[in-house]
């Protein structure tokens, strides 16, 4: 499985997350933010506190999202109904 290289929080909500085989993705928070998995990420100082273990992505151990996921996410082009 590829592993997640970084992750840069960008305006409008949204993360480009840098894998290590060289690619990247984006996904975009901004639609998701009135949700309870997600809400926190309206605090712009907070989701621009996206870290990453290479595993998933953390928001202070608040909220996580796993590589699969980042995955899943991207491949639909949109977030699953929370």
């Amino acid at each position: 499985m590829v592993r997640i290289k970084s992750v840069i929080p960008k305006d409008d909500y949204r993360l480009e997350v840098q894998l290590e085989n060289g690619s990247s993705i984006i996904l975009d928070f901004s639609g998701r933010l009135h949700t309870v998995r997600f809400g926190l990420l309206d605090d712009k100082a907070f989701f621009r506190r996206a870290a990453t273990d290479g595993d998933f992505v953390r928001w202070d151990n608040k909220i996580e999202i796993s590589v699969s996921e980042v995955f899943q996410l991207a491949q639909k082009g949109k977030f699953p109904s929370d």
